[in-house]
């Protein structure tokens, strides 16, 4: 048998290597993707809680700094919790609406004269203080650049209920007080609110 002359040897060396770059780029492509960095620790320490019913706004205080505001809606004034979190994907603004039982909120709107329309006001950092224990009833998230919602899907896993809106398709996971809307395949926001707060489906 002829031996391979040295020029035969870096030919075939050469197509190794190609071979070795095309099979990882492969793996690198068909791998699934990664969720957010933050998200893993956001689920533990916030989405689970507030799901369980159970998270205060100390509790979401101690994650994201951020303030108190004073709005109008149809059922009356509101207490709302604002922050920007900042991520490795970029920015999120971050909305959680207060619990307040009917006596605190009939209460509110005497005090404050607050209808429908009125404009939102921003409260002080020491009445923020004396509402520290207070139960964080909703919790609402939209990122503020474009993030793919297999990114979210990857740690989520399939939704129980998927539902089609004017505004795209949202995912919905009753056992996590969790629904999200993408359109597109691009995240436009994420709420999540007490599982007890979910209709409850009978078996047929």
């Amino acid at each position: 048998m002829p031996r391979l002359r040295p020029a035969y040897g870096l030919f075939f060396l050469v197509i190794a290597a190609l071979a070795f770059a095309l099979g990882s780029w492969i793996a690198r492509t068909s791998a699934p993707p990664k969720p957010p960095q933050w998200f893993g620790d956001w689920k533990e320490k916030v989405f689970e809680p507030l799901a369980d019913d159970r998270l205060s706004l100390s509790d979401l205080q101690a994650q994201l700094p951020g303030e108190l505001w004073l709005t109008a809606s149809q059922d009356g004034p509101q207490l709302h919790y604002r922050g920007q979190l900042h991520t490795d994907e970029g920015l999120w603004h971050v909305e959680a609406e207060l619990g307040l039982s009917a006596d605190e909120h009939a209460s509110l709107a005497k005090a404050t004269g607050m209808q429908a329309g009125s404009k939102d006001q921003p409260l002080s950092a020491e009445l923020m203080g004396q509402l520290a224990s207070k139960p964080v009833a909703e919790l609402a998230l939209a990122p503020q650049e474009e993030l793919a919602v297999g990114r979210l899907a990857v740690s989520l896993g399939d939704p129980r209920l998927r539902l089609q809106t004017e505004g795209g398709e949202a995912w919905v996971y009753p056992e996590r007080g969790l629904t999200l809307l993408h359109k597109d395949g691009l995240l436009q926001w994420l709420r999540i609110v007490p599982r007890n707060t979910f209709v409850k489906t009978r078996p047929h």
